[in-house]
């Protein structure tokens, strides 16, 4: 049996979050993010003898750090921390309030609480009317612990191992001054400025290999020929004008290779191409810039070796690498389940559980890889900092496990991706690559719908109007490189959800109209209009009358759910991406005793709830819930009930899962807003949650309103 090499790479990557014309970020998350994974990660990594990873930097995260370290950037919440409670207006409360628990290890709450407590009175959700009668209500020192809490709850395991103050601040809790939140925001800054010279000092220590992405992170593919898109998106949802521009794909390269030299003392060998979306013509740009090889996955493969394709590839295909094309370019693809288990799995299991499962599956493939000329790779890809969020350690037991247990296993051997392909240099070739990404191997989470055809075309005409003159100023050319990035047409996607759309939005047509500016023209009209389209919370239909449901588990007919509230889970998702989610739709609703939903899943329910179980969870008091699960090999079981409302509420699964449950016991009326969430667990373990932070409202509406409302 050979040795199974394991090539980690985390991508690390925030958006552009910065203003156009001003020193302030939108929002604070690369900050953020520096004092919590970026410093975690590679201050973890020198604790290990034999473990090697690939990080993949994107030059514009590193650009940002540079500039919060040194006070060239801030942010608006940031600015808010600094200012004394006592100072702050009614808006500026409620602000402080609305990111207040966003984005921050799970075990933070039930760890402290004083942060529990604050983000109980809160609210999970962002719900504007709450928010703004609790930033009433709130103490001064109330307020100066939230502003406390907001930043130390992004202290990852690294920096509190490293910082006596983080360490004495946690321990405090409540009741901080004024000189406790100065000394932590100048802690936290000091750690920032830290993060880039870290990772400098693990990759030439040999335990880490540093890679790069595009410059602002764009599609690459997209700039050099958009017509690759039709292979998976019909022509007539791309926008009218199709680009062939090589040159911006090679601007973005060029800009990466020369930010990542200065500021890592060494040109990157690999690129991840951003969001792992590849073409031929995309590929040819990469290797002509310097790049040694790239990743990509599964699905990319799968599809490359066989358009046709179903399902994933034989192991002795997915485990290698290939060169592309007739050049001498490599390129790795990702092992989509297993980078998914981290991203999604893990985060609810014990963390050695977690650890020793991955060990596991990663010894099975080894044992069951047939000998072969070429060593074997496994290529692990995923979020370097948006999971650990969902790990209540910040993921730092599961890492410590994960890497111990490889090291731990003579089969195994985690290597850089350089270090493999300097080894193992590869026998086979790919003459050609499905143009494809590392979503359902399409780029139509980035194009292909109305709002991107919207974005598209007003970035065309920027990139005509930089044409049109003879020296484009090199400021018209950043706002134009800003606006390729593929992260504002991620949140213009109708299958992704952010509360923050509109600010994505914003910024997104500002670089566009900043375009503009620096030629000396008036932008377009077009530019000032909104392309984010929001709904209330994330139902994509709102309920629109009395609900009379028969609770059988089966769609009786068109009209039995045509006046409930619509969720589509695929809209709620976050920044992270899954293969496929097993709850697909939820819908709700109500008359004036109770509360009806149907839960429609990626198969069966029955055969469904045979290998998970659904949870319903009905406002923060997470003891008012109710569980269900099918046993035996009946093609219609009677559903199993647990759960404090079990013995009141209706329950049907075949089809579909149908569930009644009085609003009495519920303790809510009409009128009044009732929280949801929708989880599905295995094993005792959370699987899915939607949403994945806070609350769904569903609004209880009264009887004039119930009898006011018509269906068309």
């Amino acid at each position: 049996m050979k040795q199974l090499k394991i090539a980690f790479i985390w991508h690390m990557h925030q958006p552009w979050y910065v203003w156009p014309g001003t020193q302030s970020a939108v929002l604070p998350f690369a900050r953020l993010h520096a004092c919590a994974s970026y410093f975690s990660m590679s201050w973890l990594l020198r604790e290990f003898d034999d473990t090697r990873v690939t990080f993949n930097l994107v030059p514009s995260l590193t650009e940002q750090l540079a500039r919060y370290a040194d006070g060239r950037l801030t942010d608006r919440w940031l600015e808010l921390t600094e200012r004394d409670p006592a100072d702050l207006d009614p808006a500026e409360r409620r602000a402080l309030l609305s990111h207040f628990g966003s984005g921050a290890s799970t075990g933070i709450m039930e760890g402290s609480p004083r942060y529990g407590a604050l983000l109980h009175k809160r609210g999970l959700g962002r719900n504007a009317e709450r928010i703004e009668r609790v930033a009433a209500q709130l103490t001064d020192a109330e307020l100066r612990d939230v502003q406390v809490w907001a930043n130390l709850a992004w202290c990852g395991y690294g920096m509190e191992a490293e910082s006596g103050l983080v360490r004495e601040l946690i321990a405090k809790d409540r009741g901080f001054t004024e000189d406790n939140k100065r000394a932590l925001l100048a802690e936290m800054r000091d750690f920032v400025g830290r993060v880039t010279p870290l990772y400098r000092e693990v990759a030439e220590a040999g335990k880490a290999e540093l890679s790069a992405s595009p410059y602002y992170h764009p599609l690459l593919p997209l700039l050099c020929n958009m017509s690759d898109a039709e292979r998976r998106i019909p022509r007539d949802k791309l926008p009218e004008v199709l680009w062939r521009e090589p040159a911006e794909a090679r601007r973005q390269l060029q800009r990466a290779r020369e930010h990542h030299e200065r500021d890592f003392g060494a040109a990157p060998n690999g690129l991840w191409p951003s969001e792992g979306a590849v073409s031929d013509a995309a590929l040819a740009e990469v290797e002509a810039a310097g790049f040694e090889w790239v990743a990509s996955d599964e699905e990319v493969l799968a599809h490359s070796l066989r358009e046709d394709a179903s399902g994933r590839p034989e192991p002795a295909s997915l485990y290698r690498a290939y060169r592309v094309g007739a050049g001498e370019l490599s390129i790795l693809f990702r092992d989509h389940q297993l980078s998914d288990r981290i991203g999604f799995v893990y985060r609810d299991w014990k963390a050695a559980d977690a650890a020793g499962d991955m060990v596991k599956r990663l010894r099975g493939i080894a044992r069951s890889l047939p000998a072969g000329d070429d060593e074997p790779v496994v290529c692990i890809t995923l979020d370097g900092e948006n999971p650990w969020g969902m790990y209540r350690d910040g993921g730092e037991a599961f890492l410590r496990g994960l890497y111990g247990g490889i090291e731990a296993a003579p089969e195994l051997q985690t290597v850089t991706v350089s270090e493999f392909l300097e080894q193992s240099p590869p026998t086979q070739r790919l003459e050609s690559v499905f143009p494809g990404s590392w979503i359902g191997h399409s780029y139509s989470t980035w194009i292909g719908g109305e709002q991107h055809r919207r974005a598209w075309t007003l970035l065309r005409g920027a990139l005509d109007a930089t044409r049109q003159v003879e020296a484009a100023p090199e400021q018209a050319i950043e706002h134009l490189m800003v606006a390729e990035g593929s992260d504002w047409f991620w949140w213009y996607s109708t299958e992704q959800f952010t509360l923050d759309a509109d600010l994505f939005d914003g910024l997104f047509r500002e670089h566009v109209a900043q375009v503009y500016r620096e030629l000396g023209q008036e932008p377009p009209a077009a530019v000032h209009d909104p392309i984010a389209q929001t709904s209330e919370w994330h139902f994509d239909r709102p309920a629109i009358g009395v609900a009379k449901i028969q609770i059988d588990g089966r769609v009786s007919g068109y009209f039995e759910w045509r006046s409930s509230a619509l969720l589509r889970t695929a809209r709620m998702a976050s920044a992270m991406h899954r293969s496929e989610f097993v709850v697909q739709e939820v819908r709700v609703g109500h008359d004036l005793q109770n509360l009806y939903l149907r839960v429609d899943t990626a198969k069966g329910a029955v055969e469904c709830l045979r290998e998970c179980e659904l949870r319903l969870i009905f406002d923060a008091d997470e003891t008012r819930h109710l569980m269900i699960r099918t046993g035996g090999s009946q093609a219609r079981p009677t559903p199993e009930l647990s759960g404090e409302l079990s013995e009141t509420a209706e329950v049907a699964v075949d089809r579909v899962i149908e569930v009644r449950v009085g609003l009495e016991s519920l303790g809510a009326k009409p009128g009044e807003t009732l929280g949801l969430v929708v989880e599905m667990l295995t094993e005792g373990r959370r699987l899915e949650r939607w949403p994945e932070q806070g609350f769904v409202d569903v609004e209880l509406p009264t009887e004039d309103a119930l009898t006011s409302q018509w269906q068309v």
